[in-house]
C-alpha cells in the first residue's frame, strides 16, 4: 500500500545498532513525533537515540491527510463541558501554538515540505445548530473559528465551521528536514525495558542502550504494563483517495455527518477520505470502491491514482495521552492516543516532551496527562470498548491456514498474537485486523501494526488458498 506521501519521497536508510551503547534520551520511535521531539531535545544539547523496528515514517506519519489545525471535530463543546473551561483552553491553546511551532521551524530550518496555510472547515450537509454552537465554543477559548454556510464544496452544506490561519504540508517531506544531525537506528526493535536499560533486537544480534530518560513515540505502545493503554483507546481505520482530474480545493474540510467525507488538496491532486470504522470490526465489501461510488457522483471525470488506509487510537475520553507513562516509572515517557489529529497533537507532544525532559513546568498540559480520569466523558467508550474485547477473546474458532478462505466467508480468522483476540478479515487491504486492541497483518501474517509484537505464525502455508 502507497499513499502519495510515500509514492513521492523516500526517506533515506539508517544501519541497525550494531553495539551498546549509552544516551541522555532513548526515543522507540522512528515516525513524526519521535523525530519532532528528537530535534528539539538535539537543539537543546542533549545526546538523543532514535530506535525503529522498521522503516523512518512508514507508520500513520506516511498514510495521513497531512492537516495541521486547531479544527479537531466537535470537541471544544464537549470540552467545555466535560473539563469545564481551564481544561478546554489548556486543549486550545496547545492546537494552536502546534500551527505556530510548526511555521516557526520550518521558517528557521528552510524546510521544503510544501507548507500552505489554509482555512480548515467543519460541515455538515444535514444540521447547523450543532455546528453554530461548536463555532461559538471555539471562539469562547480564543480560536480564529466562525460560522458560515459558505463553502467551495461541490454540494450544498447546512452549515460549516470555518477556522482562519491553519496548514497543510508534505509530512515526508517535513520528516526529511528534521533529520540532519540526528542519531537514528531503523531496523532496531526494542524488546524490553528493564529500569534505564533498552534491550534492542537487529537482525545481527542484541544491544543495551542505557538512557536516563526513555520516551515512547511509536503510535500505540507495545508495553502493555504498567500503563495499560491497550484498556484505555482502540484503534479505528480510515479510508484516502487521490483523486486527478477533480476539482482541487482551497481549504480543508471535515463531515460531522455519518458517513461524512474529508476533502483537501495536494498539488493538483484532490484527497477524499471516509469510511471510518473500528478497527476489527466487520466492514463488508471494498471500503475504496464504496468510497469512490459517493465521490464520483461529485467528480465524475477524476481517476484514483493512489488509495490507502491509516489507523489512529482513540483514548476513550477523546484526548492524547502525552507525559509519563506510569506513576511507577518516572523516567519513561509516552505519546499516543491522537484521535485522528496526529500532525497537530505531533508536534504538542514533541513540546510537552521536551520540556519534561528538560524541566521545565511553565506551562501547565494536565488535559493530557495520561494518568487522568475523565469518568464523564470516558465511561460510555469504555465498557464498549471492553464488552467488544471479551467476545473476540471468548468467542474464539478453530483456524488453519487451509481454512483462511472459510473462516474469512464466516468472518473470523486466527489469534492476534498481542492478547489472544480473535482476527476479522479487512477486504479492502487484504489485511488481519483486530477488532480488539487494533493490531494489523498482512495476508501472510507479517505484523503491520502494534500493539502486537510479533508475527503471526503459518499464514504463508501455500494452501492458504484465497
Amino acid at each position: 500500500m502507497e499513499s502519495i506521501w510515500t509514492k513521492t519521497c523516500r526517506l533515506p536508510e539508517y544501519a541497525p545498532i550494531d553495539h551498546s551503547t549509552a544516551a541522555d534520551v532513548a526515543i522507540v520511535g522512528g515516525g513524526l513525533t519521535g523525530l519532532l521531539t528528537a530535534r528539539l531535545l538535539k537543539d537543546s544539547g542533549l545526546s538523543v537515540l532514535v530506535l525503529e523496528k522498521d522503516a523512518l515514517g512508514r507508520g500513520a506519519s506516511a498514510f495521513t491527510t497531512a492537516k495541521i489545525t486547531s479544527q479537531h471535530g466537535l470537541i471544544y463543546t464537549k470540552l467545555l463541558k466535560t473539563l469545564g473551561t481551564e481544561g478546554a483552553r489548556q486543549y486550545a491553546a496547545a492546537a494552536q501554538k502546534a500551527i505556530a511551532c510548526y511555521r516557526q521551524l520550518i521558517k528557521k530550518d528552510q524546510i521544503d515540505c510544501d507548507f500552505s496555510n489554509r482555512p480548515a472547515f467543519l460541515y455538515s450537509t444535514l444540521e447547523s445548530e450543532t455546528l453554530k454552537q461548536e463555532a461559538e465554543s471555539a471562539r469562547r477559548l480564543g480560536l480564529p473559528a466562525a460560522f458560515t454556510t459558505e463553502t467551495e464544496l461541490p454540494f450544498p452544506v447546512a452549515g460549516a465551521v470555518r477556522f482562519d490561519n491553519q496548514a497543510q504540508f508534505h509530512p515526508l517531506k517535513f520528516l526529511a528536514g528534521l533529520l540532519p544531525g540526528l542519531t537514528i537506528h531503523t531496523h532496531s526493535e526494542v524488546r524490553k525495558i528493564h529500569g534505564h536499560t533498552l534491550e534492542v533486537c537487529t537482525p545481527e544480534g542484541s544491544f543495551e542502550v542505557r538512557a536516563k530518560q526513555i520516551l515512547l513515540t511509536s503510535h500505540f505502545p507495545t508495553r502493555n504494563v504498567p500503563g495499560f493503554y491497550f484498556l484505555r483507546q482502540h484503534q479505528e481505520l480510515s479510508y484516502v483517495l487521490a483523486l486527478d482530474h477533480a476539482k482541487p480545493v482551497d481549504g480543508m474540510y471535515f463531515c460531522i455527518d455519518q458517513n461524512g467525507h474529508s476533502l483537501r488538496s495536494w498539488e493538483n491532486l484532490l484527497l477524499a477520505g471516509g469510511l471510518g470504522h473500528r478497527t476489527g470490526k466487520l466492514h463488508p465489501g471494498d471500503s475504496y470502491r464504496q468510497l469512490w461510488h459517493t465521490i464520483r457522483q461529485w467528480y465524475p471525470r477524476a481517476a484514483v491514482v493512489a488509495h490507502w488506509s491509516n489507523e489512529d487510537a482513540v483514548p476513550h475520553d477523546g484526548f492524547p495521552f502525552i507525559g509519563p507513562f506510569s506513576v511507577w516509572t518516572p523516567h519513561i515517557y509516552v505519546a499516543t492516543g491522537f484521535c485522528k489529529w496526529g500532525m497537530t497533537h505531533a508536534m504538542t507532544a514533541a513540546t510537552i516532551l521536551a520540556d519534561k525532559v528538560l524541566n521545565r513546568h511553565d506551562i501547565q498540559h494536565d488535559v493530557f496527562a495520561p494518568q487522568r480520569l475523565h469518568l464523564r466523558a470516558a465511561a460510555g467508550p469504555f465498557f464498549t470498548d471492553a464488552a467488544s474485547s471479551v467476545i473476540h477473546l471468548v468467542l474464539q474458532k478453530p483456524f488453519a491456514p487451509h481454512t483462511k478462505k472459510r473462516a474469512i466467508q464466516k468472518g473470523y480468522g486466527p489469534t492476534c498474537t498481542h492478547l489472544g483476540c480473535t482476527l476479522s478479515w479487512n477486504p479492502a487491504d487484504h489485511t488481519w485486523d483486530c477488532p480488539c486492541h487494533g493490531s494489523r497483518y498482512t495476508e501472510d501474517g507479517r505484523l503491520l501494526r502494534g500493539p502486537a509484537s510479533r508475527s503471526l505464525c503459518g499464514l504463508h502455508d501455500s494452501s492458504a488458498d484465497l
